[in-house]
């Protein structure tokens, strides 16, 4: 502000002395000639009637022309000093009016040489000056959990164990639970050659054109399914319980088979309980030809079985298992050999050849562990057989649907 304060002074000061040295000789020459003329037309004189002779200056009786020449240079020398004067207060009042912004000086700050800011810092400062964070309250997630369950079960995790020692288990006279098992299923496989036409027994031996017991135990191989269903069960004393539920379970076996040669001779004849025949026995010599086919069937089950504490600890337990189950069933994908024409015959549904209606039975033994004060979680390894076939009669197969597998579940003890 100073620096340019400074500038308008010397520009004001320059243009007064130039004005100065323009104006001043013009009016010192006018009002010199405006005097001339006020003196000539009072006294008569002209220019050549003034005398300039330089000696006459000191001489000591002047004349009454010489003092009215002196009053009029006094009074010229006033009227330019007047003009001076106004002009230099009419600058000084334009200097006056000038306005000039004011500038706020900013204080300067002094950084350590130790701790420099960065602009880093810079902006997480404005972030906490932009949110006030003490505005924000601590959040309380365990109002929103009503769950007695679970708070203990977050009390067990903050005490580095699962399974809290200090439990006791209540264990109800009844208990409802979910199960699921996979399972591997397969079958016994033989056949009544009363019921064969064209089969010749000799001793041991039995003669036929058609598929024989070794060569469709050889060729069918195992599946993989599964069983899954609920349970309930009531204990009826410190170590022995029946249970009970309704299940839901499937068999089957793979069997090998070749597509039907339809320019066969035999095949525009052959027909088993009015079907056409879809594939045939499979391939000895060429393997490329044989297709594995699986063969399904679902049943609903109902166990009804007995448990024995074998070993009981404090919050686990060993039992053996067994049972029986009732069975009805519900769907079929197969494919059915027919000793007559030869050829394998593909059912879906119910046909009168399967038997609706069954008993199977089951064993194993199962390891349970208490995880709460009524929940129960178990393992049971186990195998079930059915006591019927798979087939009625006439039908010469006795085929009996079998499984192996490991079943997981629990149970909550209600009462």
């Amino acid at each position: 502000m100073g620096i340019h304060l400074d500038n308008i002074k010397k520009s004001i000061k320059a243009k007064s002395t130039l004005a100065t040295i323009a104006i001043v000789p013009a009016v010192l020459a006018g009002l010199t000639l405006l005097g001339f003329q006020t003196y000539s037309l009072i006294t008569g004189k002209s220019f050549r009637d003034l005398n300039f002779d330089i000696g006459r200056l000191w001489e000591s009786g002047e004349s009454l022309e010489n003092v009215d020449l002196i009053e009029t240079s006094e009074s010229t020398r006033n009227i330019f000093q007047d003009i001076l004067t106004k002009t230099e207060a009419s600058l000084e009042e334009r200097i006056k009016n000038l306005r000039i912004p004011t500038v706020i000086a900013k204080q300067a700050s002094l950084v350590q040489p130790n701790k420099v800011e960065t602009s880093a810092d810079v902006r997480e400062r404005s972030t906490f000056e932009l949110y006030d964070l003490t505005l924000i309250e601590n959040v309380d997630l365990s109002g929103a959990f009503q769950s007695k369950q679970l708070l203990k079960y977050f009390s067990r995790l903050e005490n580095e164990y699962l399974i809290n020692p200090d439990m006791i288990p209540r264990q109800g006279k009844w208990y409802i639970g979910f199960s699921f098992s996979p399972t591997l299923n397969y079958r016994t496989f033989s056949y009544d050659p009363s019921l064969v036409n064209g089969v010749a027994i000799d001793g041991d031996y039995r003669y036929t054109f058609g598929l024989t017991e070794a060569s469709r135990n050889l060729s069918d191989k195992s599946i993989t399914s599964y069983t899954i269903g609920i349970d309930f069960g009531r204990r009826i004393s410190k170590r022995l319980s029946l249970f009970s539920g309704f299940h839901y379970a499937h068999y089957g076996e793979q069997v090998q088979v070749r597509a039907a040669n339809r320019d066969n001779p035999n095949y525009e004849s052959a027909t088993f309980i009015n079907r056409k025949p879809e594939y045939e026995i499979y391939s000895t010599e060429d393997n490329s030809l044989n297709i594995p086919y699986t063969n399904k069937y679902s049943y609903f089950e109902i166990p009804l079985g007995v448990s024995f504490d074998f070993i009981q600890l404090n919050k686990s337990k060993v039992t053996i298992d067994a049972g029986i189950s009732l069975q009805k069933l519900d769907h079929v994908n197969a494919l059915v050999y027919d000793f007559d024409t030869d050829y394998y015959y593909w059912m879906n549904r119910k046909d009168q050849i399967f038997r609706e209606y069954g008993i199977g039975s089951s064993a194993g033994i199962t390891l349970s562990q208490f995880v709460g004060e009524r929940l129960e979680i178990f393992v049971n390894p186990h195998f079930k057989m059915n006591l019927n076939s798979t087939f009625k009669k006439p039908y010469p197969v006795n085929q009996n649907q079998y499984s192996s597998g490991l079943r997981l579940g629990m149970k909550h003890h209600i009462l």
